[in-house]
């Protein structure tokens, strides 16, 4: 379901205070969420899922064997796109998943998922 600009604007702001927040507090994500996503991505990730663990993106679990599972929601981080015309940078939100919301792709997997992933 696609997201008015009002919800758009108010999950913004409220990510943005919750990033502050956990940078005040010295909350850090963990390292291995650090090791694939800058900083903020992190914190955007921990503050949507305080359990997050290793996270990606749809089609990367795909590629490692697992499928996303049915009505998991994504956590939304930013992508740099570059600058506009201004020098200004451009982001563009990108959802990942993380494994909890996956599961293994196995013989018993729908045969048209197996034949996406090649298993």
């Amino acid at each position: 379901m696609a997201r008015s600009k009002e919800e758009k604007a108010q999950f913004i702001a409220e990510l943005r205070a919750g990033v502050e927040l956990m940078k005040e507090q010295g909350i850090t994500p963990p390292s291995n969420l650090l090791s694939s996503f800058s900083p903020s991505n992190a914190l955007m990730i921990i503050f949507q899922k305080p359990t997050a663990t290793q996270c990606a993106g749809f089609h990367a679990w795909r590629e490692a064997g697992r499928a996303v599972k049915k009505g998991a929601r994504g956590l939304a981080i930013l992508v740099p796109l570059g600058v506009d015309e201004e020098e200004k940078p451009r982001f563009s939100w990108r959802y990942v998943f993380d494994i909890s919301d996956t599961e293994e792709l196995t013989a018993s997997s729908p045969k048209l998922v197996r034949e996406l992933v090649g298993a």
